[in-house]
């Protein structure tokens, strides 16, 4: 296929995620507590040992749906490569834990390097 057609694929997938957490997901709940807390944003503050005393809900689930669309969109492109349907899968399935998690991990070292990490001591 065009290359094209992948990077105009890649850049949908990016807003539509994107677009739904925007319009979905930080709508639906008025005020954040520890109950109704979206499970992305748990897991994202888990993974990343980021400090929500100094950064709002509001602006770490923007965080979530940037990375979250990037992540989308990478194993779109991923799994395109291949036509085979089970092939796809195959390669799907490892390639999203792969992402998830070298982009959280990525994220991790952003945060500390700007000093929203809680502190470890």
């Amino acid at each position: 296929m065009n290359i094209y057609f992948y990077i105009l694929e890649f850049i949908l997938a990016v807003v539509v995620v994107f677009l739904y957490y925007k319009l979905i997901e930080t709508k639906k709940i008025k005020r954040f507590t520890k109950k109704n807390t979206p499970t992305d944003l748990k897991l994202f503050v888990h993974a990343t040992n980021v400090d929500t005393n100094k950064i709002s809900n509001k602006k770490l689930m923007n965080v979530v749906a940037i990375i979250n669309g990037i992540d989308i969109g990478l194993v779109l492109l991923i799994t395109n490569i291949v036509d085979n349907f089970f092939l796809k899968l195959l390669i799907a399935i490892p390639s999203i834990f792969i992402v998830l998690l070298s982009s959280y991990r990525l994220a991790a070292l952003i945060i500390k390097k700007k000093g929203l990490a809680k502190n470890e001591s």
